[in-house]
């Protein structure tokens, strides 16, 4: 876990089992110990409600690159850009039929 003072927000080591959109976009800088693992920032930001996690925690997340202006601290890190989602299969399927563009909720 790495402290932002700046954003009072932390980074943490995420271990990915699997992604729903946007792998081609998380390249080799971005993947951490042998390709499962990157760091995502952006928990305890005040602007996105469910953002907490432990040790442990299974959760969907959606993220995108961190932007330029938060760089070089933040370089080759995934930024939190919404809620954690809990694992149910309500949920799963709701997030893969969005990202197949089927919105029947």
């Amino acid at each position: 876990m790495n402290m932002d003072p700046v954003h009072n927000t932390y980074s943490c080591k995420v271990r990915v089992w699997r992604y729903l959109k946007g792998k081609s976009k998380v390249n080799g800088e971005v993947l951490l110990e042998g390709g499962n693992k990157v760091m995502i920032g952006g928990f305890g930001d005040p602007g996105i409600c469910d953002n907490e996690v432990a040790t442990g925690d299974t959760r969907i997340f959606f993220v995108n690159m961190a932007p330029e202006y938060m760089w070089p601290a933040h370089q080759n890190e995934l930024m939190l850009n919404s809620s954690l989602m809990r694992i149910t299969l309500r949920n799963l399927e709701e997030v893969e039929h969005c990202v197949e563009g089927r919105l029947n909720f």
